[in-house]
């Protein structure tokens, strides 16, 4: 896989956030599916639950997400990928010796660096701060 975008960028293609724009600018630009690890899709599935819960969009809004999200998997948008759980977690755990204390990288940023290197993607799609910072320092371009 090229590329591999964490579940921040993800759900901004489908909830109205600050950084819909520019994922769905990014998005133009691949000309392969994303890889989506399962984790990934646990994050978007809970990420609209708890949107629901902080009262930032309807159930029925929600229940509309997933039924995009589910069209992009059957139209190829991504493609559903698993990684070994050990090896994902010993690449993490590699990840946090090297870049936690410097930059404060959560145990979910180091996990999805750890696919998109698993995966041997080439660039992350991310908006997070530390993820990227540690993202670049692993050689891995960063979109947007």
């Amino acid at each position: 896989m090229n590329s591999y975008a964490d579940s921040g960028f993800l759900i901004s293609l489908y909830l109205n956030e600050a950084t819909t724009a520019a994922a769905n600018v990014a998005m133009q630009t691949l000309r392969q599916p994303l890889p989506l690890i399962p984790l990934g899709l646990l994050e978007l599935r809970n990420a609209l639950y708890l949107a629901v819960f902080r009262k930032q969009i309807t159930e029925a809004t929600s229940k509309a997400a997933w039924r995009r999200i589910e069209i992009d998997l059957r139209n190829g948008v991504y493609v559903q990928t698993s990684v070994s759980q050990t090896e994902l977690h010993e690449k993490a755990a590699e990840l946090a010796d090297k870049h936690s204390a410097a930059i404060g990288t959560r145990t979910l940023d180091l996990l999805h660096i750890a696919a998109a290197i698993l995966l041997e993607s080439k660039q992350l799609f991310s908006f997070d701060d530390r993820q990227r910072r540690a993202a670049k320092r692993e050689g891995l371009k960063l979109r947007p």
